[in-house]
């Protein structure tokens, strides 16, 4: 393999690969290119991210994204409208057997966001089953919280045809997501990978994490958090200290 007209080695490889899967990367190639964030600006340059070993002593607001237009009018402006909407609606290319639906209670003041159900998900009829949703009931059960005292959504409502998210289905998630949190307006907002990060913050979870961010919506901002997907956690278990640092954070939220 070549990267810029060099070779590169066996262990150079490895090395990039290895950096990817820390950064949240899922699918190392696709058929398609996916690009979910068509609509959110990249800062042109910026520091590498360096993961912080300890939480701060008391959450710290930092306003990081400006407030977007409102969606589409053929965006329910409901909760309950919404979640009947995401289940049904033909305006979504995603097969309506492959959907999984939202789970929890939205009262509940916590909302967690993943970016797409696992593929298990849509046999099992609930989102996160498997050894991913294992993993996420224990983080979870740590904090004093199951599935019932928070609201549990993906960014997508199901498995994508292949897998694969290209541009135009990322920009609809990106919309879909903001808008279903202006709705179910939480507390606080965990949100868990690449994907869900860079939608709502501009920036991935590694340089996210640590620190409570403003998300500006319709409606008021909503305060955020970002950590690692359970997904990554059992790649890379190392990272588990820094997951429960940043759930620590995210409980501080809600006290």
């Amino acid at each position: 393999m070549v990267f810029g007209g060099n070779h590169a080695s066996a262990a150079e490889l490895a090395s990039l690969m290895g950096w990817w899967r820390d950064a949240g990367l899922d699918v190392l190639a696709a058929d398609e290119p996916c690009d979910w964030l068509a609509r959110v600006e990249r800062p042109a340059e910026r520091a590498p991210a360096t993961p912080t070993m300890e939480s701060p002593s008391r959450p710290a607001a930092v306003p990081v994204a400006p407030e977007r237009p409102a969606p589409p009018a053929s965006f329910p402006d409901t909760l309950p409208a919404f979640q009947q909407w995401l289940a049904t609606s033909e305006k979504i290319a995603m097969p309506l057997p492959a959907r999984v639906a939202p789970m929890g209670d939205p009262a509940s003041g916590l909302m967690v966001l993943v970016d797409l159900p696992e593929q298990v998900d849509t046999a099992n009829g609930r989102l996160l089953s498997g050894p991913v949703g294992d993993l996420f009931d224990k983080m979870f059960a740590a904090v004093g919280r199951d599935r019932q005292s928070l609201y549990l959504s993906a960014m997508a409502p199901g498995w994508p045809t292949g897998g694969v998210v290209d541009r135009a289905m990322g920009v609809l998630f990106s919309e879909l997501a903001r808008h279903h949190v202006a709705l179910a307006r939480p507390r606080a907002l965990l949100l868990m990978g690449e994907q869900p990060s860079r939608a709502f913050l501009g920036k991935g979870f590694v340089e996210a994490r640590s620190t409570v961010h403003d998300v500006a919506l319709p409606g008021g901002a909503v305060r955020a958090v970002a950590t690692f997907h359970p997904r990554t956690l059992l790649q890379h278990p190392q990272q588990k200290r820094r997951a429960w640092e940043d759930l620590q954070l995210l409980m501080k939220l809600l006290e």
